[in-house]
């Protein structure tokens, strides 16, 4: 796969997928409603729920192509309050992902550091869930404001998306991952490389659905589990990266990580590792 992301062809949908996209947006929101009420794993369930909100937007993404005046208009402000639910979870799951990534760290990190950062970064993470459970017991407001949108989702018209408008969305993604490619590479900073992943993501996601929905011979099945692959591969490269620069951004906020040079000299060196390994895999 090119760094930009595309394949030599896209899999056409057959027939009308609009309403079997509509089913599949609704259990996305009962997965959305369960993970939020998981309390006995909460980092993991936040995670979930992340994973749940990012498909059902690529779902939307879908089914705008097909919509236009005041349906497109709420299909707008759904999918804008699916944004900020997903944001306002983001600094939980940032924090629960510096954990882990602290804790991984390979063998040129001395034990002591990466045990010191992993506890660290896990009180903060601790202490981020629960100022945010103080804000939203249970997460219930949040829950509530899945619950709408589910019925709000419920009246839009799915049943306007056909297989020439699912193809419109997917080369609609397609073209936004090649320019999010092209900006990222011409200016590789974190934030066009985040997009850049984002985007990656949703069209592997778009793909997964629309596949989910169309029958296909072995070969075809091969062919698109080939692409989908690829995606993922590319966005799991971007991902590893960001991990170990998103670990260290948040482990630079600590007064006990800022106070010691040994530390600091750590997060420096895993950083430069990372990039390395980043540019090793283009």
């Amino acid at each position: 796969m090119a760094a930009s992301g595309r394949m030599d062809s896209w899999p056409t949908p057959d027939g009308a997928p609009g309403v079997a996209l509509a089913a599949a947006a609704d259990r996305e929101c009962r997965r959305i409603a369960h993970a939020l009420a998981d309390s006995r794993h909460r980092h993991t369930a936040i995670h979930r729920a992340r994973k749940a909100i990012r498909m059902l937007r690529a779902l939307l993404g879908l089914l705008q192509a097909s919509l236009h005046g005041a349906d497109r208009a709420q299909l707008q402000r759904i999918d804008a309050r699916l944004k900020r639910l997903c944001r306002s979870l983001s600094p939980l799951r940032d924090a629960h992902v510096a954990t882990l990534t602290a804790a991984a760290l390979d063998e040129a990190t001395p034990t002591a550091a990466r045990d010191t950062l992993a506890v660290l970064l896990a009180l903060q993470r601790e202490a981020a869930t629960q100022a945010a459970l103080l804000q939203d017991p249970g997460f219930t407001g949040r829950r509530h404001a899945i619950s709408a949108l589910r019925e709000a989702m419920a009246d839009l018209p799915w049943a306007t998306l056909d297989a020439r408008t699912a193809r419109q969305a997917i080369e609609r993604s397609q073209r936004r991952v090649e320019r999010a490619a092209r900006r990222a590479e011409n200016s590789p900073t974190a934030l066009l490389r985040h997009r850049w992943r984002r985007r990656l993501r949703r069209l592997r996601l778009q793909l997964e659905a629309l596949d989910a929905l169309t029958g296909a011979d072995d070969g075809g099945r091969a062919a698109k589990g080939s692409a989908r692959h690829a995606l993922k591969r590319q966005t799991d490269r971007l991902g590893q990266l960001q991990d170990v620069q998103l670990m260290c951004r948040l482990a630079r906020q600590l007064d006990a990580v800022r106070g010691d040079p040994h530390l600091r000299a750590v997060l420096s060196a895993a950083l430069r590792r990372a990039r390395r390994e980043f540019a090793a895999t283009r």
